[in-house]
């Protein structure tokens, strides 16, 4: 089954301190392997995505996002579509946070403050409010629970298929011998690095 790249838009700017992306991501679609010379916290306020780091996936739903320090290498994607909003980070207003790949559990106000600023990104800021958001979002990811990390997903072959298959529908009733009847359909080379990946209860 093969995933579709996206294409990272270009002439991106450092943010100052933070720029809020908002993407729809279709079905079966990711941005391949990448890093950015700033912190990244990768979030879905609809749909799920899954976010590929040194040797391991994660995926998030709207009640937990992924914080990825700067530098460190990383794809994201979708196998059901998602409603995309990536906050990038300056290095200065990140201080404090991990230095390392960390699932954060997303409060009420966190999802809010992401959303609302999303909708106030480039607008004029005569009264300071933007920077009264991003202030709050700050706030909020320092005080962010870490949710444990994430269980092995296979990345290629008939076991990634049958994987992906019982995640798009976890209700068919096929069990293991209908299953080995399956006929084998080969991935493209890039499709297979990106797999859903399981968070841990």
């Amino acid at each position: 089954m093969i995933w579709e790249t996206i294409a990272a838009p270009p002439g991106l700017a450092p943010p100052r301190p933070i720029t809020v992306r908002a993407q729809s991501i279709p079905a079966r679609h990711y941005f391949p392997e990448h890093a950015h010379d700033w912190n990244q916290v990768v979030y879905a306020i609809s749909g799920v995505l899954t976010v590929a780091v040194e040797g391991r996936s994660f995926v998030i739903s709207p009640e937990q996002a992924v914080w990825l320090p700067t530098g460190l290498r990383h794809r994201v994607g979708t196998l059901l579509g998602a409603e995309f909003r990536s906050l990038w980070i300056a290095d200065q207003a990140g201080a404090g946070l991990p230095s390392t790949a960390t699932v954060f559990g997303v409060s009420s106000l966190l999802q809010a403050l992401i959303v609302e600023a999303a909708e106030i990104e480039g607008e004029d800021n005569p009264d300071g409010y933007a920077g009264r958001v991003t202030g709050l979002i700050l706030d909020q990811l320092r005080r962010a629970q870490p949710l444990p990390g994430a269980l092995p997903w296979p990345r290629a072959g008939a076991l990634a298929q049958l994987c992906e298959a019982l995640y798009a529908d976890p209700a068919d009733p096929r069990g293991p011998e209908e299953w080995g009847r399956e006929p084998k359909v080969e991935s493209a080379p890039d499709s297979v690095t990106l797999r859903v990946g399981l968070l841990a209860a």
